[in-house]
């Protein structure tokens, strides 16, 4: 049984590598990929088309979707009992300091500048899992 990720992101490419870095580790990771900050919510509260989503271990949210900003998705998880615990790892393509602290005033976990290496990429998501997370919590494995 593998730990749940989320990861939202609209640039498939990112998506993709992503999937394949998780799924490739000695311990894998089952990798679930949303474009959109609504299918991210959607996702996350168990609503159509996603009402039998596991629950993720912890999420990977871009800053900036094409239909909203982390920090509304980050508000509205932060609300709910079921999701307030989650971590959530926010990149972004830029590393302004406003968005920085937007996200961590919303909620987020951790706010990192998305690496252009797959490598560097693999190590920030493995080191915030490694710091923030539940391992041993069954909720989490799909």
């Amino acid at each position: 049984m593998s730990l749940v990720v989320l990861v939202a992101d609209d640039n498939r490419e990112f998506l993709r590598i992503v999937g394949r870095l998780l799924a490739e580790r000695p311990e894998p990771f089952a990798v679930h990929t949303v474009a959109t900050g609504e299918e991210a919510l959607a996702f996350l509260e168990r609503r159509p088309p996603f009402e039998a989503a596991p629950t993720p271990a912890f999420v990977v949210l871009d800053f900036r979707l094409p239909d909203m900003r982390a920090t509304s998705i980050l508000r509205r998880m932060r609300a709910s009992a079921a999701l307030a615990h989650l971590p959530v790892l926010v990149l972004s393509q830029a590393g302004w300091a406003e968005d920085a602290a937007a996200a961590e005033e919303a909620g987020a976990t951790v706010f990192r500048v998305k690496p252009s290496r797959a490598s560097d990429l693999l190590q920030v998501i493995e080191e915030f899992w490694a710091i923030h997370g539940e391992p041993d919590d069954p909720a989490h494995r799909g």
